[in-house]
């Protein structure tokens, strides 16, 4: 059940570069998707926080706020934003594709746990990719490619904390999605009225549109991806369940393609294939394979 969860979370990262690149550079601002993605997926999550409030664990409502901003909205204007200037390949390579690079360090450095041989390789390779990729961005800084690049690695940072504190937070996936999707709306939505609603593009976009992003930012992104994520990373670990998002910079870069008709070039291809296996050895194959490393309880 763990690698199916990882696996939705997948298919619906992949294609999600691709959808919100296409809208923000035509109709609609970063600051309209996101809210669209915390109205909708907050208003869904609201009676899940209700009917999970009494099993709340202590200090899980002040968890929950940390986990929020990890991986709620500031996360997701950072990636939207990002989205505006750069690929969609680049986001689908860094963001997500950074995070067990950074949640291996962090364990490290932070937590003392050792880095076995192959996960070292892993976060070496992810390394040089990243690096093959800003090279190639800051060859030409006209275009502005390197703005989005920086604010997606940012945000592959924001999500390894959120990966390690949720899966140390004693919250259950459920607990844990509603939180954020809640918390999110409930900041977020205020600032967007009082600072964006009249510059925005709500009003003008076209009804099939917003409806469209109404489904994919605030049902999937906002709600769907947000319980996967967290069901995955409980019942696998943070490291094993990043080794599923390796999949997200081929796929979303493939979707990319088709979608916006961007064509990455070799050094490109070769900087998300570098990554893609950096992430596959950084998330520690082995206790994948066998099923160890995780002696803590299921939360369900």
């Amino acid at each position: 059940m763990g690698i199916l969860w990882a696996l939705l979370t997948v298919v619906i990262w992949s294609a999600w570069p691709a959808y919100t690149r296409l809208s923000v550079v035509h109709t609609l601002t970063p600051q309209d998707l996101v809210a669209l993605r915390y109205a909708v997926g907050g208003a869904i999550l609201v009676p899940v926080l209700i009917r999970h409030a009494r099993a709340m664990p202590h200090g899980g409502w002040r968890q929950g706020l940390v986990l929020a901003f990890f991986q709620g909205a500031p996360l997701a204007l950072l990636v939207t934003f990002g989205v505006r200037y750069a690929p969609a390949g680049h986001m689908a390579a860094l963001s997500p594709g950074l995070l067990p690079m950074f949640a291996a360090v962090i364990g490290a450095v932070f937590l003392r746990e050792r880095l076995s041989l192959p996960r070292s390789i892993g976060v070496a390779l992810i390394a040089a990719g990243a690096l093959a990729m800003a090279g190639q961005s800051l060859g030409s800084l006209s275009s502005g490619v390197w703005k989005g690049d920086l604010l997606f690695v940012c945000a592959g940072l924001m999500g390894s904390i959120y990966a390690v504190r949720m899966r140390r937070s004693g919250l259950s996936a459920i607990s844990g999605a509603a939180l954020i999707g809640v918390y999110s709306m409930l900041f977020y939505l205020p600032l967007y009225g009082a600072l964006w609603l009249e510059s925005g593009g709500l009003r003008g976009a076209p009804a099939l549109e917003l409806a469209f992003q109404a489904l994919y930012q605030g049902l999937l992104m906002g709600a769907v991806s947000l319980f996967s994520l967290s069901r995955a990373i409980v019942i696998l670990g943070a490291s094993r369940a990043a080794a599923f998002i390796s999949l997200v910079p081929v796929l979303g870069t493939i979707i990319g393609a088709l979608v916006l008709g961007e064509r990455p070039s070799l050094t490109e291809w070769l900087a998300v294939g570098a990554i893609s296996l950096g992430v596959l050895l950084a998330a520690g194959l082995r206790g994948l394979r066998t099923g160890g490393g995780n002696s803590e309880p299921l939360r369900r």
